[in-house]
């Protein structure tokens, strides 16, 4: 073999290489996610189409994130992470193509939860590969890397439509085409650590409820930002129209709390490598409760809003950031797979009654997104007491 040739097969090998193509791929779903979720909701309430509608349609894509992770494990099993998100990323672009015409409203959902279980594999999966792949003392700045190319590509969905606008076809082809890139890099990737399950897998006793049951705080977190995003995503620019602002305007309040979420998240892994972990968990939810109370009150402030939603997208994207941190450090092997497929299920879980309760709590008060909001961060710090640590439940765990 020649050295050049030897040089590109060291690169296809490498780990580096291998964080590189999972996180570009979680980047292109984030701009699935980012651009589809809002898109769909504001055509749907251009058409005059109810919110609760609006809210049942943006849930699907979580509910595909929800049924697909129990299975993620035997997928696995079948044909090793890389195939897997390999073929979840094609599915996911095939997802995307009808979109592009004018479709039925009960075609809308079916889609839409498609484009959810490919989601839900490649996010699944790649949680999974990248805390294999990073080294303990490098964890919190490897994954903030991960969950902000994660948020960055979300924030690019709500710029598109600022900039295009909802009927305009061209944000969703470029969507679509930009599958491509993350293909060729999983056809082009060869690592073979981490990509396929141990024979002993079979043998472990450790299961989805058990990880709900010996790491809650972790569990509360996941939940908790899930809810946020798909809240945020789908209902958002509603409620900034309702409160008087464009529909540019309203789109572009989401990029303003993912840019909090996407250029703090570095800052906040750097502190998770170098302070108490549930500490920096807790302090990220105090603000995030506060920045929520004061959210209905600086709304239609032309200045203050701005920093607020910066402030909330920054803690509440530092605690996910921050729960699969503490997924790496305090389960390994096999249980770590199925830890990551049950923090899928709990995205799935967080992300589909987000959209659903904002679209009921919508339709009775104005201010029912920002108490939706604020009970959520209420009910995630409760969940951050030391007893639900899993630091202190996973020790007593025989």
């Amino acid at each position: 073999m020649s050295p050049d040739n030897q040089r590109l097969q060291n690169i296809r090998r490498s780990p580096s290489f291998a964080i590189f193509t999972i996180t570009t791929s979680i980047a292109v779903i984030g701009i699935v996610i980012g651009l589809s979720i809002p898109m769909v909701a504001l055509r749907l309430n251009n058409y005059g189409v109810g919110e609760l509608y609006i809210g049942i349609i943006s849930a699907a894509p979580a509910l595909g994130m929800f049924l697909i992770a129990p299975v993620v494990q035997r997928i696995v099993q079948w044909c090793g992470k890389r195939k897997a998100m390999l073929a979840a990323t094609v599915i996911s672009a095939i997802s995307l193509l009808p979109l592009l015409s004018s479709l039925p409203l009960w075609l809308l959902f079916p889609l839409r939860l498609i484009t959810g279980l490919a989601s839900g594999v490649l996010i699944c999966l790649g949680e999974t590969w990248i805390n294999e792949l990073s080294s303990e003392n490098k964890r919190g700045r490897i994954l903030a890397i991960y969950t902000t190319v994660f948020t960055v590509s979300q924030l690019l969905g709500p710029s598109f439509i600022a900039y295009y606008g909802v009927e305009d076809k061209s944000p969703l082809l470029i969507c679509t085409l930009i599958h491509l890139i993350s293909v060729a890099l999983f056809l082009l990737m060869d690592q073979k650590i981490g990509d396929r399950i141990a024979k002993t897998a079979s043998k472990s006793h450790f299961s989805i409820l058990q990880f709900v049951k010996v790491a809650p705080g972790i569990c509360a977190g996941i939940v908790f930002f899930a809810f946020f995003d798909g809240t945020i995503l789908s209902m958002f620019p509603i409620y900034g129209m309702g409160m008087g602002h464009t529909e540019a305007v309203a789109a572009l309040m989401i990029s303003a709390i993912l840019a909090g979420d996407a250029i703090m998240q570095m800052p906040f892994g750097w502190l998770a490598d170098h302070m108490n972990r549930e500490k920096l968990y807790r302090i990220c939810g105090v603000v995030t409760l506060g920045a929520s109370i004061l959210l209905p009150v600086v709304i239609t402030n032309t200045y203050l809003i701005w920093l607020l939603l910066f402030v909330l997208g920054a803690t509440a994207g530092a605690i996910y950031t921050i729960a699969l941190v503490q997924i790496g450090q305090y389960f390994k092997g096999n249980e770590l797979i199925i830890a990551n497929a049950a923090a899928a299920m709990l995205w799935g879980l967080g992300n589909l009654s987000g959209p659903l309760l904002a679209g009921v709590a919508t339709t009775i008060s104005p201010l029912g997104l920002p108490v939706l909001l604020i009970l959520g961060a209420a009910v995630f710090l409760w969940f951050t007491r030391e007893k639900y640590s899993a630091q202190v439940t996973v020790q007593a765990t025989p």
